[in-house]
């Protein structure tokens, strides 16, 4: 791009962000709401089925640590080629009528969106860390419209066309555009140097603070994952109708990409971050609290807590990655290590949150793991918004 001149360098830059951001989220949620149609054209049951939506999440868990390694080796712009290049592949092929076929999209696509969720706050620390609090809010703000767009416009799509591949392909296409994108990006740059020569992923583990911030990122993802899955279950067993419990979910996620542009902003400008993060940690009590006391009497408001408050944690946390790191490798690290055990945490959460109302025959239980879980979230964001840095020793 240097043979650019620098505004259009910088839309080129924005744009090709962008893109990459769109397809972070859309692939994981476009399979859900139409769900049903594909194990009647598969004829496969509800277990099977429920592997091309886990299993992403279960691949963000498991693969997110090896993403690091990889941008030390080609560049960081060369990675994010080859994740979304990951994407895309695996996106077409979960377009295809087969399961195995399916399953193996799932993988690449779970495999590209893992290495893109840990390369992106990099990026941001590299190219843009005169702009961080905008840069950070716009990736946040476009995974969201992504992920409301994927899901809201997946049904229509279904029934205009008649087919549930409709919606996968037409996502599949945008990944295509994203990968073509940052591979003519990535070979038009030259593969920048590492710095100060490299460093052993494991000495995160010896990081007081990276492991507060991985606690963090894991409480969140865990809390989110899980009232994505129950929270219309535990609202209509307490007698709100089925059609307010779905909005209620909807407007979890629209009221998260506002508050997520707005946290990044003001985080980006401030020394010490411990009081916005126990703000929007007690934003979430109070949302719990109101869901599991008082369900039916303002819904909407317990969802526009949550929502802003989820979202601003997530928001935070990615935030909290950049600024909590020297350089742009250290960067890819912790978020490599954060999101690894956030994910994973993740995909345990709807489970043990299902099993506890499974034992207790009531939601009082599981509600009250989320609001434990929520104070370990809230004392990991009170430490990590001390103005400390992870340190780490190179070999």
């Amino acid at each position: 791009m240097s043979d650019l001149p620098r505004p259009s360098a910088s839309l080129l830059w924005l744009l090709a962000f962008a893109l990459a951001a769109l397809n972070l989220r859309a692939p994981i949620v476009v399979i859900g709401p139409v769900l049903e149609p594909i194990m009647a054209s598969l004829d496969i049951g509800a277990g099977a089925a429920s592997l091309l939506t886990t299993g992403m999440i279960l691949c963000f868990g498991l693969l997110s640590p090896l993403a690091p390694t990889l941008s030390a080796r080609l560049g960081l712009d060369r990675a994010i080629a080859l994740a979304l290049v990951a994407v895309a592949i695996g996106s077409l092929l979960r377009g295809i009528e087969a399961f195995p076929v399916m399953l193996l999209g799932t993988l690449f696509a779970g495999l590209g969106i893992a290495f893109g969720n840990v390369f992106m706050p990099s990026l941001v620390k590299r190219d843009r860390a005169d702009r961080l609090g905008q840069t950070m809010g716009l990736y946040t703000v476009v995974m969201g419209i992504g992920a409301t767009l994927a899901a809201g416009t997946a049904v229509p799509l279904l029934q205009a066309s008649g087919h549930w591949s409709t919606p996968v392909r037409l996502w599949a296409g945008l990944a295509v555009v994203a990968a073509i994108c940052w591979l003519w990006l990535a070979f038009r740059r030259a593969v920048a140097p590492q710095t100060g020569g490299p460093v052993r992923m494991t000495a995160l583990f010896r990081s007081p603070v990276a492991w507060t911030l991985t606690i963090f990122m894991g409480m969140q993802s865990l809390s989110f994952y899980t009232l994505q899955t129950w929270m219309p279950s535990v609202a209509i067993s307490s007698g709100v109708s089925s059609t307010m419990a779905g909005n209620m979910v909807s407007l979890l996620n629209l009221v998260s990409i506002p508050a997520s542009y707005v946290i990044a902003r003001v985080a980006a400008r401030m020394h010490r971050h411990s009081l916005l993060v126990l703000g929007m940690c007690g934003l979430i009590a109070i949302g719990l609290a109101g869901l599991l006391l008082a369900p039916t009497r303002l819904p909407a408001l317990w969802a526009v807590l949550l929502g802003a408050g989820q979202g601003g944690c997530f928001s935070f946390a990615l935030t909290m990655i950049v600024l909590r790191t020297r350089e742009s490798q250290h960067a890819a690290m912790l978020s490599g290590m954060s999101q690894s055990v956030g994910y994973l945490l993740a995909a345990s959460g709807p489970l043990l949150f299902g099993a506890l109302k499974a034992m207790t025959g009531g939601w009082a239980a599981s509600m009250g793991l989320l609001m434990v879980l929520l104070g370990v979230q809230a004392v990991a964001g009170f430490l990590i918004g001390r103005p400390r840095m992870v340190t780490l020793a190179r070999r």
